[in-house]
């Protein structure tokens, strides 16, 4: 190894300017060196006293420990700690709606939109070197003046928690310079959201993309079945609507715990503590002395209020055996208090866990509804039977106060044959909404008690919507989704179509009727401009039937959407057709949620310390 040779470098204190010349004598000596000092304090000398270390401000502040607090609250993680990052956070962007039925107008959509829409097409394979040569000759002023097509604004919300993948509704309406009447029966290509994608200044600024949103478009039914109307909010109204489930998010978004006093060791113990009571989960990871990242469970199905609820009461001295059990009893004693704040006592239960059952079985049975309803909901969630016998009890009670609660309880736990039994008597229950909430936790679990008939686009082969059909004793009752996945479903034997009839809807342009003593319903059907003649369909009275007929399942030569079937049933029922009671659900407030929702920064995203990118709104206090 060669080694070069280091040349000496002089220390300030030994310049020339600074050192006298040398005395032979101690004297000598020692009189350059007061000279030396008395030179150096009176003119600063030459060398430089060291500047002052800066003073380093902390990451965190220490706000301390949580105040106010019920006693059994202390030692939770709920007294050392904030939740942030749980607000829902919009994304937007520019997209392309088609299959109009003549209603869209591009005009008067601001040129920068207008060519970044026209610069997306490549990406959804139009126009020259596109793989399917039918779509070589779309040229991009083709297709958006084709009054089949409308340029959109398309929000969505990045929830709370969310996890890679994970299903969304968003919102589309028509840009508001445009000319377009209506979105009715429209559907959305895929259309990347990103932080302030909708902007019309620069909407092609942001890189980060957050999530895709594609599908069909719903539009209020009412107008759609009516056609619309002339009034200004009816118009409105339909140049907007929302694609249910329409948007996959991408990135998983962590909650953030934040240390109210900062304490690496703290953060380890609290990531040790979540990820004991979550075992296999990965649910927590510290990222440094002030913040904790929360990763939703894949088991709690997006539900991340539930799951922060039991991360805020689960204590750090829980680990330690016996410590929750006694925790545990004296919990008992706080719910029978009057006015004991019962659902922090049932969450506090429920992150114990098994050691608390021996304290809260006794408490199934108490005669105080809400007590036994605490009691029974953190059993279940600690996997005991007896707790779901008592929960299906309260579900099956006429005048149980939790009785819709010990339903919705039912349906957060692991699917299973025997939960699937219990959740089916209740399908018979005299209260539809205890009915039709058994009807939506056997449906999303695919119970087979439930029997589906998947509709799909005749061009794409691909899921539009589902009607199901439920044959349990019980009243006749319809149902109607407005939110995740487009479903009707049809609860009771014999749900069917009053006759004779006579019925009419979108402009008179779809007819339903019957000839005399003919129980065979005639469909007639010229909403679709491009079959300006008009098709027909015979159906029975059945509303199953009719629905598939509507909807061109099979051989039926018609092809009405989702909005339109949900409109028709909401004239049906309105105008006293059918035989049983039809219920909508209510509309996500979403327009106005986009609306008052805050603005996020782009650089908001973080990978949280680990693999894939995360998109996080803030990890900071105050956020």
């Amino acid at each position: 190894m060669r080694f070069s040779r280091q040349r000496h470098v002089a220390a300030p204190w030994r310049t020339p300017q600074c050192v006298p010349a040398r005395m032979p004598s101690r004297l000598g000596a020692a009189v350059a060196i007061a000279l030396l000092t008395a030179g150096l304090l009176a003119a600063g000398g030459c060398a430089q006293s060291p500047a002052p270390r800066p003073v380093l401000q902390p990451r965190y502040p220490d706000l301390g420990a949580r105040k106010g607090l019920p006693k059994f609250m202390e030692g939770t993680i709920h007294e050392i700690c904030d939740v942030s990052n749980n607000e829902p956070y919009p994304v937007s962007g520019y997209g392309l709606v088609t299959r109009l039925h003549n209603t869209g107008n591009n005009r008067g959509v601001p040129s920068r939109v207008y060519d970044y829409i026209v610069r997306s097409f490549m990406r959804h394979g139009v126009g020259p070197g596109a793989a399917d040569d039918r779509m070589v000759d779309w040229s991009p002023a083709k297709v958006l003046g084709d009054p089949q097509t409308a340029i959109v604004e398309v929000y969505g919300f990045l929830p709370p928690g969310a996890r890679k993948d994970q299903r969304v509704d968003v919102y589309v309406r028509a840009v508001e310079s445009s000319q377009t009447t209506s979105l009715a029966r429209g559907i959305l290509w895929t259309t990347e959201l990103k932080v302030d994608g909708a902007n019309p200044i620069a909407p092609a600024a942001r890189v980060d993309v957050f999530m895709y949103a594609r599908g069909n478009v719903f539009v209020n039914p009412s107008y759609v079945s009516n056609a619309g109307g002339s009034q200004p909010a009816v118009q409105a109204s339909l140049r907007s609507g929302v694609i249910m489930g329409g948007g996959r998010v991408l990135h998983d978004r962590p909650l953030h715990l934040i240390l109210r006093t900062p304490s690496l060791r703290t953060a380890r113990t609290i990531e040790a503590c979540i990820d004991h009571r979550f075992e296999n989960e990965n649910a927590a990871r510290a990222q440094d002395e002030g913040m904790v990242h929360l990763f939703v469970p894949r088991s709690y199905n997006g539900n991340w209020e539930h799951f922060v609820g039991v991360v805020n009461h689960l204590y750090l001295d829980a680990m330690v055996p016996g410590v929750g059990a006694n925790r545990a009893r004296d919990l008992v004693q706080e719910a029978l208090k009057p006015g004991a704040p019962l659902k922090n006592i049932s969450y506090c239960w429920e992150g114990i866990g098994p050691e608390a059952l021996p304290f809260i079985k006794p408490l199934y049975a108490h005669p105080r509804q809400d007590v036994a309803f605490a009691a029974a909901r953190a059993g279940a969630f600690i996997t005991d039977i007896a707790a779901e016998d008592a929960l299906l009890d309260m579900a099956m009670t006429p005048d149980h106060e939790f009785r819709l609660n010990a339903v919705r309880t039912l349906g957060e736990l692991r699917p299973s044959t025997r939960m699937s039994r219990m959740l089916t008597r209740l399908l018979s229950s005299d209260n539809a909404l205890v009915r039709i909430e058994a009807y939506r936790i056997l449906a999303a679990q695919g119970d087979s008690v439930v029997q589906s008939f998947i509709v799909k686009d005749r061009t794409s082969g691909e899921p539009v919507f589902i009607i199901d059909r439920v044959d349990r004793p019980g009243p006749p009752l319809v149902w109607a989704s407005r939110s995740g996945v487009p479903r009707i479903a049809i609860l009771g034997p014999g749900v069917s179509l009053k006759l004779p009839l006579m019925f009419s809807a979108m402009d008179h342009r779809l007819t339903i009727s019957t000839a005399r003593g003919d129980r065979d319903l005639v469909i007639f059907d010229r909403s679709n401009p491009r079959l300006p003649a008009g098709v027909e369909a015979r159906s029975g009275p059945r509303l199953d039937e009719l629905l598939l007929t509507l909807a061109g399942h099979g051989d039926s030569p018609l092809s009405l959407g989702y909005p339109e079937l949900v409109g028709i049933l909401q004239a049906l029922d309105q105008e006293r057709h059918l035989n049983g009671l039809f219920v909508l659900q209510d509309a996500p407030l979403m327009e106005e949620t986009i609306a008052d929702a805050p603005p996020i920064a782009a650089s908001e995203r973080s990978d949280a310390g680990g693999s894939g990118a995360a998109a996080s709104a803030g990890g900071t206090r105050g956020r």
